[in-house]
């Protein structure tokens, strides 16, 4: 049995073919998200979800018109996958551009450049 509701699970499906549909159509913006994110891991051992994207922007790293905007939670869950973070709590928003209520408060697994073995898989990508 699922740890995830039927819903939940269609719901992180579509999340990863958003993904793959960036890495397709904007591969220098995958990359160059990878790259932030990992710069911003490697430097605190906590990460609230809304901060992702705030880092890239502050990094001029915005999302191509080509993509949607679910792309944002889309690479999380993609650096989730790759074990670069692992899920602490729900929290209120930092920044004020988020319109959730709550979101991910994250633990850094990369935090001191302590990375897993782990690798991106294929799979996030089609």
């Amino acid at each position: 049995m699922s740890d995830h509701s039927e819903r939940m699970e269609y719901a992180l499906q579509l999340a990863d073919k958003c993904w793959g549909r960036a890495y397709r159509q904007e591969p220098a913006f995958v990359e160059r998200y990878i790259e932030l994110v990992e710069e911003y891991l490697e430097a605190r051992p906590f990460v609230s979800g809304d901060q992702f994207r705030d880092y890239c922007k502050q990094n001029l790293l915005n999302l191509p018109s080509t993509l949607h905007h679910n792309t944002w939670v889309s690479g999380v869950r993609a650096i989730q996958e790759i074990g670069w973070i692992s899920p602490i709590a729900k929290v209120e928003p930092v920044q004020t551009h988020n319109h959730m209520n709550d979101v991910t408060l994250w633990k850094s697994m990369i935090f001191n450049g302590k990375k897993p073995k782990m690798m991106l898989q294929l799979s996030l990508l089609d």
